[in-house]
């Protein structure tokens, strides 16, 4: 039965590039697992001993310093938790929080390395997927460092209505957590973000958010 749901789900687009008998190899080698809002999906310092992938939900990708916890990421649907650190036979050097209640399916590493060992395929699409990764967070990283606190704040913004998919979500920060993932201080974080609800490019309420001026936004998180 599950065989068939990682089959049609479309989350699965890796599945598109092994055989039956790989797919089989998947579902009996991996387990699923629900965390709670808050609840650490992966703490900063464990073994890189497993293959982590969102079949539902939203996590942050966490770095402590010891004097500052920086968010540098997010894994939302069909997206695989630190893949690039996975076959390092290390310690893995950040935390997954899940910011929604979250559903991950936890895939057993030696059964993923035989997949990617024999089928070549496959093997090319990870490197490919490992590469867009490791290359989505240092462009992140190094734009947020370049933008102002208005560039930020809108690229900021802009990133979690893709993961929502909507305009109008709920953040799932508090402003002291957007101010330590940006860089900024909180009370900058609170007056930009008070300033582009006065322009209407946003509604917000509390945590509640509403993208009115999504153009507006985009060429803020651009020029920023």
């Amino acid at each position: 039965m599950e065989k068939n749901i990682l089959q049609k789900n479309s989350n699965y687009i890796w599945m598109e590039h092994i055989i039956e008998s790989e797919r089989e190899m998947v579902t009996n080698g991996s387990t699923l697992l629900t965390y709670g809002k808050g609840e650490a999906i992966i703490k900063q310092g464990t073994l890189a001993s497993q293959i982590l992938f969102v079949e539902d939900g939203i996590a942050k990708l966490n770095f402590d310093s010891g004097e500052r916890d920086t968010t540098f990421s997010f894994a939302t649907n069909g997206d695989f938790i630190g893949l690039m650190c996975s076959f390092v036979q290390k310690r893995l050097e950040f935390s997954a929080i899940a910011i929604t209640p979250t559903t991950v399916r936890i895939i057993d590493r030696d059964v993923f390395e035989y997949i990617i060992g024999s089928n070549g395929k496959f093997a090319v699409y990870i490197v490919k997927l490992m590469s867009e990764l490791t290359n989505g967070v240092v462009h992140t990283l190094i734009t947020l460092s370049h933008k102002n606190v208005n560039g930020a704040v809108a690229t900021f913004l802009l990133t979690l209505s893709r993961l929502y998919q909507s305009n109008n979500l709920q953040i799932p920060f508090s402003r002291d957590e957007m101010a330590d993932a940006l860089g900024y201080s909180k009370e900058s974080i609170i007056n930009t973000l008070s300033t582009f609800h006065q322009d209407k490019i946003i509604r917000i309420s509390g945590r509640n958010l509403e993208i009115i001026q999504k153009s507006t936004l985009e060429i803020i998180a651009e020029k920023g």
